[in-house]
């Protein structure tokens, strides 16, 4: 597997962090040690509740001290083993459908730039690091296409049909994010195949059409072409998946995919694509949800042994513990959530959501975890035949008046992706959630340049909990509201 590059990044806004080595530390007599981490004297925590959304709290905010002086009888008491690491983190993000494209590149320059530089700036935004694009059409887009679009009875076996064009402002803003933020790491996801590639000429789910099993090399060459149609571009695409929820039968662009055949094309035609057009693409399968892990998501795992790298899960179905379970009998495989998605607009309960479950995700196992829309319209299109309006996005943009609205979703991705940056690990903390039905959840992590993050999740409705990290000698400690959401971060140098 391809080694993660590992960061050591400036923190934003008003923190000014000492920065020192990452993981050991050198004696007179040149010999390393192992690091020891600390919680620092000033941590610095975020907060979003009923009446605010990722704002900044005053120093007093978290209370420092010494472990001699913790009463282990009142409050949440946690402990932090900072040297029992557990995965290593790629990043947070969401996604350029169409519907989100059409609406940034309908911007004002000016202000699309302004936009793009609060999605991905690590300094002067959230610095979400993630990007899953859809390969042609999904259920958010303007019009349903792939890039070989033949009229029925036809066929480009040579794809000299082959027209990347309609990717062009997908592919346009996924280059500036990465000018933006370099370390920008890019998913990509089919929903369908050119209709004259699959059993029945029909766009939906719901037909029921899978790929013809004699057009398994072609459609492989034509997955390989997208990823080249992003890298002539120097737009390097880090992952692939098979299909977009393939066991599905949804009334949008969509073709079926059993374990055997997902399994059968990724090794015998996928892999050996990617590798003979020497593209280091890793493939992330499933892309489905959670509860779809004992019904497919093994099998194709256990049979994808050395042609995938990973699995991809949706959070629609199943909780994140699966996950958790199925990388224990996978051990070392890569495993993302890549798509999640919510109501509009974006509520309180929904950033409680979306937090407790992106918590429980880096508790499980994930890599990384990525949202849907990075933006829809105020009725939550523009889409082709109304589907999904009521889906939200990390953007609320209103293309008649020019406005940009930062919803819930976004302030959501801030407690992750402001302060847990590429290559940061997640270390072990006690209180998993289970006990209270996961009403309190808390994840730490550590950055490569030693800098540490907690986020806690308090989705009780009427109960304060006073949350007492224990690490080393000392005890960081954090009165955590009804229905809130607490990031805190420090320099543990």
């Amino acid at each position: 597997m391809r080694l993660r590059r590992i960061i050591c990044s400036i923190l934003a806004g008003s923190m000014v962090f000492a920065l020192m080595g990452c993981n050991t530390s050198e004696q007179a007599d040149g010999k390393t040690t192992e690091k020891q981490y600390v919680i620092g004297e000033e941590p610095i925590a975020f907060v979003s509740d009923s009446e605010v959304k990722f704002v900044k709290q005053d120093n007093d905010y978290v209370k420092v001290y010494d472990k001699s002086e913790l009463d282990e009888k009142d409050g949440v008491v946690i402990t932090v083993d900072s040297a029992n690491t557990k995965q290593t983190i790629s990043g947070f993000g969401a996604s350029f459908t169409d519907t989100a494209t059409y609406l940034m590149m309908g911007l004002p320059e000016e202000t699309r730039n302004d936009v793009m530089d609060k999605l991905f700036d690590e300094e002067k935004g959230i610095g979400l690091d993630l990007i899953r694009n859809p390969i042609g059409a999904c259920d958010f887009s303007l019009e349903y296409y792939t890039y070989d679009d033949m009229p029925e009875g036809e066929e480009d076996r040579e794809l000299k049909n082959f027209d990347f064009s309609k990717a062009s402002n997908q592919v346009a803003l996924t280059k500036q994010a990465m000018d933006i933020n370099p370390d920008i790491k890019l998913f990509l996801a089919p929903w369908t195949a050119p209709l004259w590639m699959k059993t029945e000429y029909e766009w939906l789910g719901t037909a029921n059409a899978s790929l013809r099993r004699d057009c398994y090399s072609v459609y492989a060459d034509y997955l390989v072409k997208c990823i080249q149609g992003y890298e002539e571009q120097d737009v390097p695409v880090y992952s692939i998946s098979v299909q977009n929820e393939p066991m599905s039968s949804l009334d949008w662009p969509g073709m079926k995919w059993n374990w055997e055949q997902l399994a059968n094309f990724t090794n015998d035609r996928l892999r050996p694509a990617l590798d003979e057009a020497g593209l280091n693409t890793k493939i992330h399968n499933l892309d489905y949800n959670w509860n779809r892990i004992e019904e497919g998501g093994e099998q194709v795992m256990s049979s994808t042994i050395g042609s995938a790298d990973g699995m991809a899960f949706h959070w629609y179905s199943g909780t994140p513990e699966q996950m958790a379970e199925f990388g224990e009998s996978f051990p070392g495989i890569d495993m993302y959530v890549t798509e999640a998605s919510y109501d509009r607009p974006s509520s309180l309960a929904q950033m409680l959501k979306i937090t407790s479950y992106a918590a429980r995700s880096l508790r499980s196992g994930a890599n990384g975890y990525i949202m849907w829309n990075i933006a829809v319209g105020p009725n939550g299109g523009p889409s082709y035949r109304d589907i999904n309006l009521h889906n939200s996005g990390l953007l609320t943009i209103d293309e008649e008046a020019d406005t940009v609205e930062y919803t819930g979703d976004f302030y959501s991705m801030a407690h992750f992706s402001k302060f847990i940056h590429q290559g940061a690990v997640v270390v072990d903390s006690t209180d998993t959630g289970i006990d209270n039905e996961y009403k309190l959840v808390n994840v730490v992590t550590r950055n490569p340049n030693g800098t540490m993050t907690a986020v806690v999740v308090n989705s009780d409705t009427d109960k304060t909990e006073t949350c007492k990290f224990v690490m080393g000698d000392k005890v960081m400690e954090v009165n955590v509201s009804p229905r809130s959401t607490v990031t805190i971060t420090w320099n543990a140098n």
